[in-house]
């Protein structure tokens, strides 16, 4: 009966050894995990610190045809002068009726009429326009994120990662130590 005592002691004995040394590995494994999120943690709060900090840009491109239609009426009244000389150069013919026969007399006339006024003529029209005008446009939009409301959740996401940052810190440090 010792015999099956010692063999299921070594048996025990190479269990447990075999548990720490699993246990051992785990332990490891997590370690290397945490370090791996306290970098990732650490780098995500770096970029996460300049974004406040950068500007957001963006070219607003504009390629279309815009229809125009529409009715101007213009109601003016335009003054239009008018100065010149009329000449006239003709001959007129007067009948005279001397009782018993008429007699016709041409009267040669040689002229010029100076002409000086002014004619005040009112413009009362609608004109129609349609056209379609072609609209190609690149517009810069340039907004600074410190401008923003996201400034905010930036800090914010920035504070719970400083937090996380801190926890996955102090779960590194030793037992006891604080």
């Amino acid at each position: 009966m010792k015999k099956i005592y010692v063999v299921i002691l070594i048996l025990l004995t190479m269990l447990t050894l075999t548990s720490l040394a699993l246990n051992a590995a785990i332990i490891l494994t997590l370690q290397r995990a945490q370090q791996a999120a306290l970098a990732a943690v650490s780098e995500a709060r770096d970029m996460v610190s300049g974004v406040g900090d950068d500007t957001f840009s963006y070219v607003f491109e504009i390629d279309q045809e815009i229809p125009i239609a529409a009715s101007i009426p213009f109601n003016e009244e335009i003054t239009v002068p008018i100065e010149m000389t009329i000449p006239i150069n003709t001959t007129v013919v007067v009948p005279i009726d001397l009782g018993v026969t008429s007699y016709d007399l041409k009267v040669p006339i040689r002229t010029v009429f100076p002409v000086d006024m002014e004619f005040t003529v009112p413009v009362s029209k609608t004109v129609d326009i349609a056209t379609t005008v072609p609209l190609e446009l690149d517009v810069p939009i340039e907004i600074p994120i410190a401008d923003t409301p996201i400034v905010g959740y930036v800090e914010q996401l920035d504070e719970a990662l400083a937090e996380t940052e801190t926890r996955l810190g102090q779960l590194a440090q030793p037992f006891g130590s604080q």
